[in-house]
């Protein structure tokens, strides 16, 4: 009987059921927000992220790094890489300074759609370093 008289406790109630209607109503009135459209870059950052992965396993890339072999990597990547997408290959240091004085390339951009996927690999030498590596990817329209 005490419950039914009770008024107190049920406009809490009720207010609480509103206040959350009220909510999830004001959520589902937001818009969500969308993805810039990069399906097509999608398969080229993977693949590009791939190439970087194959090279420095077994830290290959950071010993032609540390040898500033600019010719073996071009070759190494242009052998990951089919012949039907242009590359770019940028080294930098640890401040970002650009380290490769020579075009680690195939070539001129062929398309305005071009993946870029940076990584980080270390040298294995005495004297440690950390290197940013930056493989751009285009295919040829």
């Amino acid at each position: 009987m005490r419950f039914l008289s009770n008024r107190r406790g049920q406009i809490r109630v009720i207010e609480a059921l509103f206040a959350s209607l009220l909510l999830l109503s004001s959520l589902a009135l937001i818009p969500m927000a969308q993805k810039p459209h990069a399906k097509s870059l999608d398969p080229l950052s993977s693949m590009a992220m791939q190439v970087i992965v194959t090279l420095d396993s077994d830290a290959y890339l950071s010993k032609l790094v540390d040898d500033a072999n600019w010719t073996a990597i071009r070759s190494s990547v242009q052998s990951l890489v089919p012949l039907s997408i242009w590359f770019n290959l940028t080294i930098f240091d640890e401040n970002m300074a650009r380290l490769n004085d020579v075009p680690i390339c195939s070539g001129s951009a062929v398309s305005d759609n071009i993946a870029s996927v940076d990584s980080v690999i270390a040298s294995i030498n005495n004297n440690y370093a950390v290197y940013v590596v930056r493989l751009q990817l285009a295919s040829v329209e």
